[in-house]
């Protein structure tokens, strides 16, 4: 979201919260007043194709998600969005219309990438902007402009032709500009402007139905998940009437950046949890990471870890240098760490390069975006970084797979900087942050036979993707190379 990510830091840095891990018996119990089930059932690892197109996407299920075991991809906000000078990323995040038309395609194409992506048995879950539309501070001095959207729509300050007019928006009164300037202030954060976003009334009946219509749209063409961009901004019985009155029956996570209001919207799904990737960032980069395992970094005292979304970066704080991203060396460990820990369900970014923090997708001359499926290698070519096709976090994702529901168990540790643990008996995995190779010997609970190291990638029909790993009466002894991972699973044995 446009210039929000100082802001996102600042406010999960003033608001603690409890970082002991959950009792027994909170991490047992379901979300408090979850109210449709289905919210909050979804299962394995989520990819961010970030601003990429949908023919793009249709491709990237068939060729590479599906066959690695991405359960869905959250894709960029699909409703037509105001037209910004030089193509921010965020004007993604200033919906104008609820049309289907955007720079990554048509309503024709979002509707081919779902059904091609469902066939390769691959999910889709949308970014959906619902808090706000786009940016009210279109009058200067005395000139008054409009703009326009990626569908062609010519709008307004507060004023969306068939759709939103001056009373379908909050107009809080609060500030000397209508704008959010206390987080700490609830009644600010869900009833002024984030940074001049026009902040819809999602507590008027006209704006709740024009919402629900739009999701149930999405749902007709086989969306089955939701992402609710600055749901944190809405009020929490808000959303759940508009939900409710969708009927939507699919998965939600809802982005809350301040860890003190999550519980609030646990009736409405799962939530996102940014301090995970602050502290898992933190400790891959130091080095602890027996101390992360440990403190069982993945547990929140005051969410579920069912209820609990997790990702080490997202394409908010990838942009502001506290977390881990692709542009360090020690990211592709901290994915690996993610996705080999039990706790909350994952996301995996994928991202282009970027050294303005508002740059938008690799385009050409034309603003068209240039496409991102290349070959199925290792990242797509161009600026385009696509980690998830790396190696390691592919593996990792059949790991995550092969391993879930499955405690961190047989802890061992050689100093701060290397620790292996296994699944349950379904998997073991050995991470080594030293400059040296680490030779471990470690009971794993895993049956006696040879085991593709996944941590080189996922197995194919030819065999490994690097070397096998043996277990002998459930022992397994291994060289993990410095700031490397191995990394073996009961669905990757030696076929031949």
């Amino acid at each position: 979201m446009r210039f929000l990510v100082p802001l996102l830091f600042l406010t999960l840095v003033a608001c603690s919260r409890p970082t002991d891990q959950a009792s027994d018996s909170a991490a047992d119990t379901p979300p408090g007043g979850l109210v449709n089930p289905a919210w909050m059932e979804g299962s394995g690892a989520v990819v961010h194709l970030f601003e990429w197109k949908w023919s793009d996407i249709a491709q990237e299920c068939e060729d590479v998600l599906g066959p690695a075991g991405y359960a869905a991809v959250q894709v960029s906000p699909p409703s037509e969005n105001h037209v910004v000078v030089g193509r921010p990323w965020w004007e993604r995040y200033q919906p104008v219309s609820y049309q289907l038309e955007t720079r990554s395609g048509t309503r024709e194409d979002f509707a081919d990438m779902v059904s091609r992506c469902a066939n390769a048995g691959v999910d889709i879950y949308v970014d959906a902007v619902i808090n706000h539309m786009s940016d009210a501070d279109l009058e200067h001095t005395e000139v008054v402009f409009t703009g326009q959207g990626t569908a062609g729509t010519t709008f307004g300050s507060y004023s969306y032709p068939g759709l939103y007019e001056f009373d379908d928006f909050h107009h809080c009164g609060l500030t000397e500009n209508d704008d959010i300037a206390q987080y700490s202030d609830q009644e600010q954060v869900e009833q002024c402007e984030l940074v001049d976003l026009s902040d819809l009334d999602t507590g008027s009946a006209k704006v709740r139905e024009t919402i629900a219509g739009y999701l149930q749209d999405l749902a007709s063409l086989g969306v089955t998940g939701l992402r609710v961009d600055a749901a944190m901004h809405m009020g929490a019985e808000d959303l759940l009437a508009i939900l409710q009155e969708a009927d939507w029956g699919g998965y939600v996570y809802q982005e809350i950046s301040q860890a003190p209001a999550a519980p609030r919207f646990l009736p409405s799904g799962a939530v996102t949890d940014f301090e995970y990737g602050f502290k898992l960032s933190e400790g891959v980069r130091d080095g602890n990471l027996s101390e992360l395992v440990e403190g069982q970094f993945w547990m929140r005292a005051d969410i579920p870890s069912e209820a609990a979304f997790v990702f080490v970066d997202n394409h908010d704080t990838q942009r502001h240098g506290v977390v881990l991203t692709h542009k360090d060396a020690s990211y592709a460990m901290a994915v690996a760490m993610m996705l080999g820990t039990p706790g909350g369900r994952k996301r995996v970014m994928s991202s282009y390069a970027f050294e303005d923090p508002s740059a938008g997708p690799p385009s050409n001359a034309l603003e068209e975006i240039i496409g991102a499926a290349g070959d199925a290698g290792l990242g797509c070519g161009d600026e385009w970084v696509c980690e998830h096709r790396w190696d390691l976090v592919r593996g990792m994702v059949g790991f995550d797979n092969a391993t879930v529901g499955e405690d961190v168990m047989r802890l061992q540790k050689a100093g701060a900087d290397r620790v292996a643990f296994t699944r349950g008996d379904r998997g073991w995995i050995g991470f080594n942050r030293s400059n040296e190779p680490w030779e471990v010997v470690h009971q794993t609970g895993l049956p006696g036979t040879r085991y593709c190291d996944v941590a080189a990638g996922p197995p194919s029909e030819d065999g490994c993707a690097g070397e096998a790993v043996r277990v002998d009466a459930g022992m397994v002894s291994a060289l993990v190379p410095p700031m490397g991972v191995v990394a073996i699973h009961v669905d990757a044995q030696v076929q031949r």
